[in-house]
């Protein structure tokens, strides 16, 4: 059964702008999420993907739950879909709730877009 779903678009431009403020990364972003991401050409794109996840995730739950950005971490694995993990007060959350997260996110030139789906597992 689904209980949430949240859908985030991010202006890459924005991020690209956030990325120069050298408290953005380290408030948003987990170490483990900048090695995934890397340092490429694409690496702005991918922030802002990541970005519009975590801000999916956020709405698809209702809040954050006095939880910390990096308490949510995203990763892409190399040719695998990517993988959320969500610690602290969130985490419990959507523990004691027994809660699937389903991801799934892209960019384009201008804008990064994810989606969020809840599904409600059985007890």
């Amino acid at each position: 059964m689904i209980y949430g779903i949240g859908v985030d678009a991010t202006e890459i431009a924005r991020i690209a702008k956030a990325l120069r403020n050298p408290r953005f990364l380290p408030r948003l972003f987990t170490e483990e999420e900048a090695q995934s991401i890397g340092n490429g050409p694409e690496s702005i794109r991918r922030w802002a993907a990541r970005f519009a996840a975590k801000e999916a995730l956020i709405k698809a739950c209702g809040g954050i739950r006095q939880s910390r950005w990096t308490d949510i971490e995203i990763i892409r694995q190399v040719h695998q879909e990517p993988m959320v993990r969500v610690r602290g007060p969130l985490g419990q959350w959507i523990e004691q709730n027994h809660l699937k997260i389903w991801l799934s996110f892209t960019h384009e030139q201008h804008y990064a877009i994810a989606m969020v789906v809840l599904e409600k597992g059985s007890a």
